[in-house]
This record gives structure tokens, sequence and C-alpha cells, in this order.
């Protein structure tokens, strides 16, 4: 192997391994976890990391969540229509709720502490 085409194969790989990282860094790997399904809202604290109010995402670092048996970490959520984002923004600290939807949880209440 030549040096050029050596210095492509490090580039290339260089460039597309955190594309890949990103790509595969989904909750799936929280399908190993014992967790439990609430039959209703749990409540909980956190900090927003990143939120987007045009697709209502938000992220939130959060406390432990016994009721879920779910251990402090960061994980994003989907956010009910009716809860109102303004004014929120990224390293809040929030206190809010969670009930369970189609898709996991959902944030259906959300507020500053």
């Amino acid at each position: 192997m030549n040096l050029k085409t050596l210095m492509t194969a490090v580039v290339f790989g260089l460039t597309l391994g955190p594309a890949l990282a990103v790509a595969g860094n989904s909750m799936d790997s929280m399908s190993g976890m014992d967790t439990k399904e609430s039959a209703g809202p749990v409540q909980s604290r956190g900090v927003i990391t990143a939120i987007n109010t045009e697709k209502r995402k938000v992220t939130l670092n959060h406390e432990p969540i016994p009721e879920l048996n779910w251990p402090r970490m960061t994980m994003g959520f989907s956010v009910a229509p009716e809860v109102d984002l303004n004014g929120l923004q990224k390293n809040d600290s929030v206190a809010f709720t969670l009930t369970p939807a189609d898709k996991g949880q959902q944030v259906t209440a959300i507020s500053k502490q």
C-alpha cells in the first residue's frame, strides 16, 4: 500500500468513525436494563442538555427515577403538545413529569427550578 492510499484510508476512517458512533447512539442499549413500566405519571428533576421547540424534543440529564428503575442518565424525550416550552433553554434545572406514551415516556409537564 502506498502512502497516498494509506493516508486516504486514515482520513476516511477518522471522518466516518464519529458519524457512525453518533448514528448508533440510541436508547436501544436500554433493552437489557431491568426497567419497569409505569402505570401513571412519574416526577423527577434534571438539567436540560438540549431542547428543540420546533420538534418538541428535550434532552434531560435526570436524577434516578426509582418508579421506572432508571439510574441517573441523559436521554431524549418527546414533549406533549400542550406543554409550554417558552422560556426553557439549555442548562436550565427543571422539574418534570413523564407519562407513558406510544414510544416510551413523554414529558407532560416541565418547569424551571
